[in-house]
């Protein structure tokens, strides 16, 4: 079965439930809250179709994308280019990754920080750190493992002209000690009357509160600003009980 990364249209659509400018707004409110630099570049890891990169351009940014897919790169320079711009792309692993010029903000959306084992993740955070300007602030959504992945389930559809997109996500346990989870993205597909199936499989280290603050604030120089529920920055984790969805996470590069 095909991969869900190879037909960027249709992952677009699968993940088109965000409010983008919505979200652009609350990391501006994060840059003006808590950047000690002014903030002109921000660059996207692991961008695939780089849904906030039109928001970010037409806002005056310039965007900068890295990814490891050149077909999901190949869509976004389209798709960019269909407005009149030309925005910086890597294609490099966020793992271990080398930037011309350190950016002003950094950002990585939907939990897309996959790492395999520590030494990815410590390997990362360095590369973070050489790629971000002192007093840029580094914005993480849903990246940070507050509950066991252990048999997660969640399915929705998204429709958009014509094309109907019913996506299923699961996790289970692969190496409990190694904290390596198998993570499962079936993508079904309604067009024209045909169906048809894309898959990812894949294993992903569960990044666990504690150890993402240790990993970036006592082996790298990056401060622990905040992380908060579902978006909101008046809603700091850690005050109440309600269900943790989407929290959002900021560190700023000292």
């Amino acid at each position: 079965m095909e991969s869900i990364y190879s037909y960027p249209h249709y992952y677009e659509i699968a993940f088109s439930y965000r409010d983008i400018p919505g979200e652009v707004d609350v990391m501006e409110e994060a840059m003006a809250k808590y950047s000690k630099i002014p903030v002109q570049t921000v660059l996207e890891l692991a961008c695939g179709n780089g849904p906030h990169m039109l928001e970010f351009l037409d806002r005056g940014y310039e965007y900068w994308g890295l990814d490891l897919n050149p077909t999901m790169i190949e869509y976004a320079q389209e798709k960019a280019a269909s407005r009149g711009y030309s925005p910086k792309f890597y294609l490099a692993n966020l793992a271990d990754f080398r930037l011309d010029e350190p950016a002003d903000f950094l950002y990585i959306m939907m939990g897309s920080l996959y790492v395999q084992n520590t030494e990815e993740l410590l390997s990362h955070f360095a590369a973070a750190q050489a790629g971000l300007k002192p007093g840029g602030l580094y914005f993480l959504d849903w990246c940070i493992d507050f509950e066991p992945l252990s048999h997660n389930f969640d399915t929705w559809v998204m429709r958009r002209g014509g094309i109907k997109v019913t996506t299923r996500y699961t996790t289970r346990v692969h190496n409990a000690p190694q904290q390596l989870y198998a993570e499962n993205i079936l993508f079904t597909i309604e067009e024209k009357g045909r169906e048809r199936s894309l898959l990812h499989q894949g294993l992903r280290r569960a990044i666990f509160p504690q150890e993402f603050i240790l990993a970036a604030t006592k082996l790298h120089r990056f401060e622990f600003i905040g992380w908060w529920n579902d978006w909101d920055l008046k809603a700091p984790l850690g005050e109440g009980r309600g269900e943790i969805v989407r929290p959002i996470t900021v560190l700023r590069r000292l």
